[in-house]
């Protein structure tokens, strides 16, 4: 029965929230745009309210106050990508990404090098105040990116990679 009832709450939410209204302000932004209709590609554009149920269970463990989080997020968008036969290769969607990234002018925050993956997180700030952020996961034949439009400060990116599982999200997404 609580499963039912989770379903539920989540499919509702999903039909409020699903709906940018404002579509202008975060035309410039959607840097998975081109990708959408390609084999091998999922993209989510997750409410804030979504996400926070994601990040909900990490709530707990990590200690990150997530509500306070979640009210900075206006956009939340997650794209997968697993190499296959009749695919693009991982390689040369590195190599596209890395020139959007370039072209979307996002500063690299940090990066991190972690067994088979190499962990990526860029940022858009202005004055101090960071207006999105892209974390990106590649490995030998995935591509995996979480970007976030905001407004953050560097501290609470940092809060929310610590209390993002990004195999959880991908386990979600399929």
């Amino acid at each position: 029965m609580k499963k039912i009832i989770l379903f539920a709450l989540f499919v509702l939410l999903t039909i409020q929230f699903s709906c940018i209204t404002d579509q202008n302000k975060y035309k410039e932004t959607d840097i998975f745009e081109e990708f959408e209709a390609e084999n091998g590609f999922t993209i989510l554009h997750l409410p804030p309210v979504l996400f926070k149920i994601a990040l909900s269970a990490a709530d707990d463990d990590s200690g990150v106050d997530t509500k306070e989080l979640i009210d900075k997020i206006d956009v939340v968008k997650v794209m997968f990508f697993e190499e296959k036969e009749n695919t693009l290769k991982n390689s040369d969607l590195s190599s596209t990404m890395k020139q959007k990234i370039t072209d979307s002018e996002y500063v690299l925050l940090t990066r991190i090098a972690q067994e088979d993956n190499d962990i990526s997180i860029y940022v858009v700030e202005k004055e101090k105040v960071v207006y999105e952020v892209l974390i990106t996961v590649v490995s030998e034949t995935e591509y995996i990116s979480l970007n976030v439009v905001g407004n953050l400060t560097q501290e609470e990116i940092m809060e929310v990679y610590k209390a993002v599982d990004m195999n959880n999200i991908k386990n979600i997404g399929f």
